[in-house]
């Protein structure tokens, strides 16, 4: 299993570096932060798919980021306009070890999202996987944003929780970038 914070770059940016990646063959490559322009999210996974043929490929769309504010957002404004990219979180299963009918899985009941701000879209990839053995397993993609806000970060930690609590024999696999800050930062 891979797993890769590429840093609110886009996609065409990180393709080569994806590229590296996926020719270690990896069963598992969970990748987060990856960027991509607005009302693209189809069309990337499409591409994506081609790109990577061994793989199926999954992909949620979280909170948009202004670009064009600053001299690394330069090759960013000339890939998207109206000048809006989203932050998405991208899972790679290889067809080697598993079944092509995998189910994309609501981490959050409705009621939580108030609670969750910006954080209730497009932070958590959770897939119900098959392996050809038929075992299942879930694997779990975070990108966990917003790491001066606590208060976020351990609903999110909650909610992941129960979770994998209401499932406890369930085997599991999760991966991601969880931020944390020093206590002293806010």
């Amino acid at each position: 299993m891979i797993s890769w914070n590429l840093g609110l770059l886009h996609l065409s940016a990180v393709l080569p570096y994806i590229a590296q990646t996926m020719q270690k063959g990896s069963a598992v490559v969970l990748l987060q932060e990856v960027l991509i322009c607005k009302r693209t999210t189809f069309r990337v996974r499409q591409e994506l798919r081609q790109r990577f043929p061994k793989y199926v490929c999954y992909i949620t769309a979280g909170s948009h980021v202004d670009v064009g504010n600053d001299e690394n957002d330069r090759m960013l404004t000339e890939e998207c306009t109206p000048s809006k990219a989203r932050i998405t979180i991208v899972t790679f299963l290889h067809k080697r070890v598993f079944q092509t009918n995998t189910l994309v899985r609501t981490w959050h009941k409705p009621h939580d999202m108030s609670a969750l701000e910006h954080m209730a879209q497009g932070i958590v990839l959770w897939l119900e996987a098959k392996t050809h053995d038929n075992v299942s397993i879930s694997i779990v993609n975070v990108r966990q944003a917003t790491a001066k806000r606590h208060d976020l970060q351990r609903q999110v930690t909650y909610l992941l929780r129960a979770m994998m609590d209401a499932a406890l024999m369930q085997w599991r696999i999760m991966g991601g970038d969880f931020n944390t800050a020093h206590s002293n930062c806010g």
